[in-house]
């Protein structure tokens, strides 16, 4: 596992990988619809008979995707720290996260209003504060819940994920071994505190806390290949967060798309392994390069396109041709939005870093 010394590392099979989890997260979700709605999906059938059994995962493939989604970016993120500071990383991850959630939370809650959209927490109206407390996701941690976009929640554990990584920056590029170590303990204190909760901000910070090892596990296959930690260490530190996550799974009240959430993490963890060595032609093409950059406008805009679609022109064109016609649409507002919001944006910032380098330093007197 162990990675060329030397120049920048750019992993191809992890651009195929996010790709693939982006199709997962869509088919869960899609595959979801059909069975709430009383309807076959000629999809799901083979899937469920040729897939789901024999390697006993969740219905729907349910957590495959997120799972694959936290794996790669806790190894992504901490290659990316160890040539970043900490407020530079910061400002990057959230510069990343924030601007087009605002932008798909206002336009989920237009859609809310008018009554084409149901919002995750079943709110058929929503004024100003529901849309501030919704699309900063302070709303997953009010009574009742004030949730806009559903996925969404995956991003409050990629956030305290990086602010935990910024804080250990300096740890990372020394004793690399303490800060994966460190979560452990974290992960005990916050499940042991929370697994008996009752009000919403107790639960759902010990969701977080459960989903926290995933993301570790993807730290320390990172910190193993660069030959920051040794083998033996980070399969030890990465077992017991393994076992972290089958805890969480057992206590119960964190885990609720299934029961098969400790086999799919492990699942995950061997693919993402094997794909780290993968260069061949697919993963280096430009339509998975170009897919993977838009695999997180994929994530969020997902719902607005598919469910509206599917519940209004359904019983009038049929649930096929509807899906079709969705997924259409989800291409073009995906296509849009990055091109005209997202990378724009993130260009920007990068280009103010660059001429804040550029500026000559006053020396103090």
């Amino acid at each position: 596992m162990t990675a060329p010394a030397g120049g920048k590392t750019r992993y191809y099979g992890l651009d195929l990988l996010r790709v693939l989890a982006s199709l997962l997260v869509v088919y869960t979700h899609i595959a979801g619809w059909y069975s709430t709605r009383g309807h076959e999906w000629w999809a799901s059938a083979w899937v469920d008979q040729d897939v789901i059994a024999p390697l006993h995962l969740n219905p729907n493939l349910s957590f495959v995707g997120v799972s694959t989604f936290l794996v790669v970016s806790g190894l992504v993120v901490t290659h990316v720290a160890s040539r970043e500071t900490a407020p530079q990383f910061l400002r990057r991850r959230l510069v990343r996260i924030f601007p087009l959630l605002l932008l798909v939370s206002l336009a989920a809650w237009i859609l809310i209003n008018i009554g084409v959209y149901t919002s995750e927490s079943k709110q058929k109206s929503m004024d100003v504060l529901d849309l501030l407390t919704g699309s900063t996701l302070l709303g997953f941690f009010t009574d009742p819940e004030v949730i806009i976009i559903g996925p969404a929640w995956t991003l409050l554990v990629q956030i305290f994920f990086y602010a935990y990584v910024a804080a250990t920056i300096p740890l990372l590029r020394r004793q690399a071994w303490i800060p994966p170590a460190l979560a452990a303990a974290l992960v005990i204190i916050v499940l042991g505190v929370t697994s008996h909760g009752e009000d919403v901000a107790t639960r759902r910070f010990g969701i977080i806390a459960a989903y926290f090892p995933v993301l570790i596990i993807g730290m320390l296959v990172s910190l193993v290949r660069s030959g920051k930690v040794p083998m033996a260490a980070g399969v030890g530190i990465g077992s017991v967060h393994f076992l972290l996550f089958v805890w969480a799974d057992r206590i119960g009240g964190h885990f609720h798309t299934g029961t098969e959430h400790p086999r799919t993490l492990a699942l995950v963890f061997c693919v993402v392994v094997l794909a780290m060595a993968s260069s061949d032609r697919v993963s280096r093409a430009k339509l998975t390069k170009a897919w993977s950059a838009r695999t997180y406008a994929i994530y969020l805009l997902h719902p607005l396109c598919l469910y509206p679609m599917l519940d209004g022109l359904s019983p009038t064109l049929g649930t096929d041709l509807t899906l079709v016609l969705a997924l259409l649409l989800l291409a073009a507002v995906t296509e849009i939005a990055h091109r005209f919001f997202e990378a724009p944006i993130n260009r920007w910032v990068r280009a103010r870093e660059k001429r804040a380098d550029a500026r000559p330093r006053v020396p103090a007197r």
